[in-house]
């Protein structure tokens, strides 16, 4: 009895040691879960406020940039997360390679789709707002002269169209754009305006010509430079014999014709067939080499106003000449001009023709019976029947437009 007695306080403290430590280990491991439980509170709420961050700055709008390059485009600014990595478009095109239009003037940007290409995104831009602008709808305004390009976004696509935006001024009496002298059925020149045959338009027609030869073709000068003057001879001469309608298609009343600018060359016969000869098809293909423009081409009749000629070339510089002929305009769409009377935005008509005299020209005798519109049958046809190819050698058959020295 007395060992068993003994036993007991033992016993009593294994068990109090126990039940202290199963209380420590209790404690202990409720503290790490409550700990790892706020761990996860905080982290939870750190990564919310991550998220909440990058939205906000995805939501702001960011100006776009030209691929390639680290310029702003202006006037488009799309949301953050919105924006691709752009490429050079191939769904869309633009039907003009490149934008002319003068200051004040407006054009519409002309594109063209793949059927399955949707354009209703499309946002536009502009590199230089201080040159032109755009609106949502693609319409430039020329703001200065200048360049710049119009940028057209859409899907993950990029276009990108030059503009030039140009600058009409009046010196004179005479209006040049960009330095480029236009005379045409809206814009006119003084009575008094006599520059006769300019040199550099000489000159240019001279290297033409040898290299023409060069190539075993006679390629020579039908009519040159014509006066004020000299002109109402020869818009007369067109009424009496066609009347006042079909005169206007084919040759200019006195001051709005091209050839008192001193920069037109009427090339061998004034025959429709001219541009069917080796010499007419040369002329076409390479007059731009030497600055040189096919004025009033085949199809541009209800831009130039007047019919085609294919004979009829005017010097602009090869420069000028050489982006017109392969961007195929005219100088009135090159130069962003009207040349149609009754829309005239600087000048207009004259109310009556100028008196018309038997000597023109000082120092000219003119000589009616020479005139191959002298002999006009009265029963003239409504249309002029289109005559066959004329040989290089053919002598010039219109009135007497040779000027005199």
């Amino acid at each position: 009895m007395a060992q068993q007695t003994k036993k007991c306080p033992v016993d009593r403290a294994r068990y109090t040691f126990t039940l202290l430590m199963l209380s420590v280990v209790l404690v202990f491991g409720f503290g790490l879960i409550l700990g790892q439980t706020q761990g996860d509170v905080h982290q939870a709420e750190s990564v919310q406020r991550a998220v909440t961050s990058e939205t906000e700055s995805a939501s702001e709008e960011v100006p776009l940039t030209e691929p390639g390059t680290e310029q702003p485009v202006q006037n488009v600014r799309i949301p953050a997360e919105n924006t691709p990595e752009f490429h050079q478009a191939t769904s869309f095109w633009s039907n003009q390679p490149h934008i002319y239009l003068r200051v004040s003037h407006e054009k519409q940007l002309e594109l063209t789709a793949l059927p399955e290409f949707d354009m209703s995104d499309a946002v536009y831009g502009v590199s230089d707002e201080n040159v032109a602008v755009v609106d949502e709808f693609g319409m430039i305004t020329g703001v200065q002269k200048g360049e710049c390009t119009v940028s057209v976004f859409c899907g993950a696509e990029t276009l990108r169209i030059p503009v030039t935006v140009r600058e009409l001024v009046v010196v004179d009496g005479c209006t040049y754009v960009d330095g480029i002298l236009i005379a045409n059925k809206t814009y006119s020149l003084p009575e008094d305006y006599d520059p006769g045959m300019l040199p550099e338009t000489l000159n240019a027609f001279e290297e033409l010509q040898a290299d023409a030869s060069a190539q075993g073709l006679n390629i020579y000068q039908g009519s040159g430079y014509r006066s004020y003057q000299y002109q109402i001879t020869v818009y007369k001469s067109m009424c009496d014999a066609y009347g006042e309608e079909y005169a206007s298609q084919v040759s200019a009343r006195p001051g709005y014709s091209e050839h008192q600018t001193g920069y037109t060359i009427d090339c061998n016969t004034i025959e429709n067939g001219f541009a069917l000869t080796p010499a007419g098809q040369w002329l076409a293909q390479h007059a731009h080499e030497y600055g040189f423009i096919i004025r009033y081409p085949e199809g541009k009749e209800d831009i130039t106003g007047y019919a085609y000629e294919s004979w009829h070339i005017r010097y602009v510089g090869v420069e000028a000449a050489t982006e017109i002929y392969e961007q195929g305009l005219t100088l009135e769409e090159y130069l962003d001009v009207l040349s149609v009377p009754e829309e005239a935005e600087e000048e207009t008509a004259p109310e009556t023709m100028p008196e018309w005299t038997e000597t023109p020209n000082p120092g000219y005798e003119y000589e009616p019976e020479t005139d191959v519109f002298s002999d006009v049958p009265e029963d003239m046809p409504e249309e002029i029947p289109e005559q066959t190819p004329a040989d290089d050698g053919v002598e010039f058959i219109d009135a007497p437009l040779q000027a005199p020295n």
